[in-house]
């Protein structure tokens, strides 16, 4: 591999969508993924979705269809949302079990306000801003719900770069053809994550977090693997609520 093929550029989820979901190739996605659909599906345990208005927001592959797919319950319309129209088409299948795919940015979402009693975000790191969570909370009903996950800050902290200056707001991956990119990834403390839902209007209903060692029969990837050989959390999920 040559020099210039390793140079670093700046890129979208659209260039990783033929890829993103390669578990061989990209193993920390789908030990994400898993992660989160640990949280998801205790989610599910504790909130009806029967005839909820109900929105997951960046989903690409969507979590919550896939967890609503054996199940009898059906919501009142649910709508699912991703900015890369490649990684939308992931959801399609859904199409036939009467959900919407709308290719939307998170920060700038087509639907009214108060409109949604639940909005889902799985791995909402590329758009964890402040722009977004005024946008959920602009499209929440009174007392609706959020879930929001993402990587934890105790799994950032231990493998990507202190010295990048780029740590915390940005995720590097290696593409099939050996192209190194970045794409944004913002990720906080539990401290600093709640401060900022907090200053938009939200209170929290509970953090959960997914340690290494809930994640079972997947190849876990090196990125994860702690070199103290400690269970660190990998995923961080928060329910939070609109006054």
């Amino acid at each position: 591999m040559n020099k210039s093929s390793k140079k670093n550029t700046f890129g979208t989820y659209e260039d990783l969508a033929s890829e993103y979901y390669d578990s061989i190739r990209h193993p920390t996605c789908a030990n994400f993924r898993e992660g989160s659909k640990i949280i998801l599906s205790k989610f599910l345990d504790d909130f009806s979705l029967e005839n909820r208005k109900l929105c997951e927001v960046g989903a690409g592959k969507s979590l919550i269809a896939e967890l609503l797919e054996n199940t009898n319950v059906s919501p009142n319309c649910f709508f699912i949302t991703d900015l890369s129209f490649s990684m939308l088409a992931y959801s399609k299948q859904w199409n036939s079990h009467g959900a919407f795919l709308v290719v939307a940015d998170a920060i700038k979402l087509p639907f009214p306000s108060n409109s949604m009693e639940i909005v889902i975000s799985s791995l909402g790191d590329p758009y964890n801003t402040s722009l977004l969570w005024v946008e959920i909370f602009r499209i929440l009903e009174p007392n609706g719900t959020f879930l929001f996950t993402t990587p934890s800050y105790e799994w950032a902290t231990s493998f990507r770069r202190k010295d990048s200056g780029e740590a915390f707001r940005l995720a590097e991956f290696e593409l099939s053809n050996g192209k190194h990119i970045w794409v944004p990834s913002w990720i906080y403390s539990i401290n600093e994550q709640l401060k900022r839902i907090k200053k938009e209007g939200f209170f929290s209903q509970g953090v959960i977090s997914v340690p290494l060692s809930r994640l079972k029969g997947k190849r876990i990837s090196p990125k994860l693997l702690n070199k103290n050989g400690s269970d660190i959390n990998v995923v961080t999920g928060y329910v939070l609520s609109k006054a």
